[in-house]
């Protein structure tokens, strides 16, 4: 047979033992010859070798004796050369599949024996808290037999908020759960104190500050109650693609807020609020232009202030960034960069850090005067003093930044008002003449001053030109009603009482009488009282106080106790606004499914 050539030719072993040939085999080799032929030999076909087949019964016996015979050699397939050649897509796509199957096994293994250590390491108070000591928040759960908790509404570092239901009040309310951490624990406190002030101070409800209804502990938590209100405005410029609201809406704001900080400076309270940016203002309905100041928990009175690192950095005053003590007036700076920004969408101010911040202001109100840098504890951070000069200069960025020369990015282009609006994108509006936007842009000129000193006042920020209605707009709205948010109106009385205690008028001395600054009859804000729902799938309800005429006693800043009781504000002569005014203006014109949030 061929298999005899095969093996002399190819695996014929000297040392072995010649094996007997089998009676009439001539040349043939037998089947005990066969059982030594090494494995390789079964890889050779008998057809290339011209080997005639084999009988049924040869094949059988000839494949049970070679599968007892120990393989002498690998398999080809499993060759290394042929593995990482011909078959390396193969072989790679096998490391592969080991690999990563070890490796689920092994996490699935660590998980099972870590799972009941984990949760040992993240429940803190009694189970009752997170590993970042916030309460567990579960829908469906009673607080105090009373609040029903609905859902989670936002989360900061002081804790969180959830919108619950009051089974007493029968009113879905906002329930701030601050963290079970002493320090967070400690500025509630003094929060929940100033909200306390506040709210005694403002029985009717009226002078644009968040209601705080009560504060209990919860599983060592602090809990506030907090009135449920709508969308902030950050939501609202979200919802304008950052193009800005009208000017109309803008002075509807900007008179709230001054009415706001104007009830914080009485001297009763003289409470800075120290973080007031768009976030911190909501809608209290999201059909109408009234808003709410929320989130005191940064705040602090004059003369306890407890933090000198305050202020969201776009909103930040000079004082502030330059180590100088500051007072009331910085939350007058921030209303100044909230109000351009509410109208062109982008903020004023919009540095990367304390540096680029400083320089941004430096680019559009030039150099801050030198008696302010003198006397500034962080002067070097920001410039530079010439040598054998009184005067100071930027430092260079250290990054390469290039800005524009100080006072060169002009507040009257940013506005846009002789080119129709930010962007022209007002030109033609009714209420965006130029007339408008240069009441506008002076007003914000005088809520910008470097020197908080001469910073004006929100007292004579509400008798500004821009907040005055002219002819025409008194004729178009004389005759209907309106529940447009605004200040009291401002007799002449109080002006001259005013005038008589130094007041002073963002920095100059002239007589309040010289001044073109009369007021209009402006009517007090209302709130639906009926409860105001959303668009937006999450259906917040509100439960909203009206809101009667104002009686506020006014008091500049910085401020100086007064001797006497200035008069209060006297209602308006004119009959409330026009309705349709504020409807025009609504913000739902801008919000469209908007996420509500609450601080």
């Amino acid at each position: 047979m061929a298999w005899h050539k095969h093996e002399h030719v190819m695996l014929m072993d000297k040392n072995k033992p010649k094996m007997p040939v089998a009676p009439g085999g001539g040349g043939d080799m037998s089947l005990t010859q066969r059982r030594h032929v090494p494995l390789y030999g079964r890889l050779v076909a008998e057809d290339t070798l011209g080997i005639p087949p084999m009988s049924n019964s040869s094949s059988t016996d000839i494949q049970a004796m070679q599968a007892r015979i120990p393989p002498t050699f690998r398999d080809s397939s499993l060759a290394p050369l042929r593995k990482l050649s011909v078959d390396l897509i193969k072989t790679y796509k096998h490391i592969n599949e080991v690999y990563y199957a070890k490796k689920k096994r092994r996490a699935a293994q660590i998980q099972g024996e870590d799972t009941s250590h984990k949760k040992e390491r993240k429940i803190y108070n009694d189970g009752y808290d997170d590993d970042n000591h916030d309460y567990i928040v579960k829908n469906g759960e009673k607080f105090l037999e009373r609040y029903e908790i609905d859902s989670l509404i936002g989360k900061g570092s002081f804790g969180q908020v959830v919108k619950a239901f009051d089974h007493v009040e029968q009113c879905h309310v906002a329930i701030k759960i601050i963290k079970n951490k002493k320090p967070f624990l400690n500025q509630a406190q003094i929060e929940v104190k100033l909200l306390e002030m506040m709210n005694r101070a403002d029985v009717e409800n009226k002078y644009y500050i968040v209601k705080l209804k009560r504060h209990f502990m919860w599983r060592n938590h602090l809990c506030l109650v907090f009135e449920l209100l709508s969308y902030n405005l950050y939501d609202l410029l979200r919802n304008t693609n950052f193009r800005g609201v009208s000017l109309n809406l803008t002075r509807k704001f900007a008179q709230q807020l001054c009415t706001a900080l104007l009830f914080l400076s009485t001297p009763e309270l003289n409470i800075i609020h120290c973080d007031l940016k768009p976030e911190n203002i909501l809608l209290c309905n999201p059909k109408r232009s009234a808003i709410k100041i929320v989130d005191f928990g940064s705040s602090c009175q004059l003369g306890q202030r407890i933090y000198q690192y305050i202020q969201s950095r776009f909103y930040r005053s000079p004082e502030v960034l330059l180590g100088i003590p500051y007072d009331l007036a910085i939350d007058m700076w921030s209303l100044g960069c909230i109000l351009v920004e509410m109208h062109t969408g982008e903020p004023l101010f919009s540095g990367a850090n304390e540096i680029d911040q400083m320089n941004k202001i430096v680019e559009v109100l030039g150099m801050p005067p030198k008696h302010l840098l003198d006397q500034a504890n962080k002067t070097r951070k920001f410039f530079d003093k010439l040598p054998g000069e009184r005067r100071y200069i930027l430092k260079k960025s250290k990054d390469g930044k290039k800005y524009k020369i100080p006072g060169t990015r002009r507040l009257h282009d940013i506005l846009g008002v002789e080119t129709g609006g930010p962007g022209g994108r007002r030109a033609g509006e009714v209420g965006h003449s130029m007339s408008d936007y240069l009441k506008f842009k002076d007003l914000i000129l005088r809520m910008l001053e470097y020197d908080p000193k001469s910073r004006i006042s929100p007292y004579y920020a509400l008798q500004h030109n821009f907040f005055k209605r002219t002819s025409d707009e008194s004729t178009n709205t004389a005759n209907s009603t309106s529940s447009s948010p605004a200040v009291a109106s401002l007799d002449m009385s109080l002006v001259n009482s005013g005038s008589q205690h130094g007041l002073n008028l963002g920095g100059r001395s002239k007589d309040v009488s010289e001044q073109n600054y009369l007021s209009s009859a402006y009517t007090s804000m209302e709130c639906d009282p009926s409860p105001s729902r959303h668009i937006h799938r999450q259906r917040f309800q509100s439960s909203m106080l009206n809101h009667g005429s104002s009686s506020l006693q006014y008091v500049p800043y910085p401020t100086t106790r007064m001797e006497s009781t200035p008069p209060k504000h006297s209602h308006s002569q004119n009959g409330p606004q026009n309705k349709s005014d504020d409807q025009e203006d609504s913000p739902m014109v801008c919000v469209q499914q908007s996420p509500v949030a609450i601080h």
